[in-house]
């Protein structure tokens, strides 16, 4: 008799596996399939693991793609959140002006969008840093603790954002400091953001990590197997 739950076709490899145990050699997923998870069968470092871009429309994963730009085939491995663009000036009326208006840009950033205020000089493999002093305040999305800045609107350079909670409030004073050497970061459901590259990660041996990926290879001879999920 057939099952029909995901969870156990995923968790127990029913919709198939691979095993690879030399470098360099690619595995790709059988047609509308993608690998879901990787098992670890020694310390094993990844020379490709190449997610299914889904950009705006879902979520990334841990990848050896270091593309900062949609352009370029990112945001990867959830370093920017949905996307990211340099600021100039800000009020604290929650008034953001940006550098430059960018449509690309523009088109990714959506009415309640979470906002983080990095530094300008960030890049993905050295990860970003955040500036209290600028407004930044760690998002907290449940509970008695909730705070964090959101989007109300984008027109053109002028990006309107709103307090909630206390650390919001708090937030939002701090605004007027932002400058030319601030980012804006924006986070979604489904995207993140800070996230690194694998390149030069060693992963144990008995690890299993979980995603969505379209080609994976190893560049060590210590064994994995990949399953796949749709």
């Amino acid at each position: 008799m057939g099952q029909n739950s995901t969870e156990v076709a995923y968790g127990f490899g029913q919709m198939g596996s691979a095993l690879a145990n030399v470098a360099a050699a690619p595995i790709y997923p059988p047609k509308d399939h993608v690998i879901v998870a990787i098992q670890c069968l020694d310390s094993t470092t990844f020379s490709v693991l190449e997610t299914e871009t889904l950009d705006s429309l879902g979520p990334q994963f841990p990848t050896h793609q270091d593309d900062e730009l949609a352009s370029a085939g990112g945001p990867d491995a959830n370093y920017l959140g949905v996307v990211e663009a340099p600021a100039s000036s800000a009020t604290t009326a929650g008034v953001i002006t940006l550098t430059s208006e960018v449509a690309a840009t523009n088109a990714l950033i959506k009415p309640g969008q979470v906002i983080l205020i990095g530094a300008d000089s960030d890049s993905i493999d050295a990860g970003f840093t955040v500036d209290t002093g600028a407004g930044h305040i760690t998002p907290i999305y449940q509970g008695p603790n909730k705070q964090y800045l959101e989007v109300v609107s984008i027109s053109g350079t002028t990006l309107t954002v709103k307090a909630v909670g206390a650390g919001g409030n708090t937030a939002m004073a701090l605004l007027d400091q932002i400058s030319t050497s601030n980012t804006i970061y924006f986070l979604d459901p489904f995207h993140g953001a800070g996230g690194t590259t694998v390149e030069s990660v060693t992963f144990p041996a008995g690890m299993t990590i979980y995603g969505r990926w379209t080609t994976v290879e190893t560049s060590t001879t210590a064994g994995i197997i990949c399953y796949f999920g749709k």
